[in-house]
């Protein structure tokens, strides 16, 4: 499986408004939020951190981050 690079879109967070990557983008879109959200969000929402977060995307939905995040 070829991982691919994070690429910085021109979208923003609809929680905090920081700036979204695709794996952003990604993992938003896999758990059906209307608006993307960062994964700190994300993942402050289901009340773990960030790698706790990336272990389960991997784990159920079998995604991994892209390189260099």
């Amino acid at each position: 499986m070829r991982l691919s690079k994070v690429k910085w879109l021109d979208e923003y967070c609809n929680n905090c408004g920081c700036q979204i990557n695709s794996w952003d983008k990604r993992i938003s879109k896999t758990l059906a939020y209307r608006y993307p959200n960062c994964e700190k969000c994300i993942a402050e929402e289901y009340d773990m951190n960030v790698d706790d977060l990336r272990n389960r995307m991997e784990r159920f939905f079998g995604m991994r981050p892209c390189i260099g995040i």
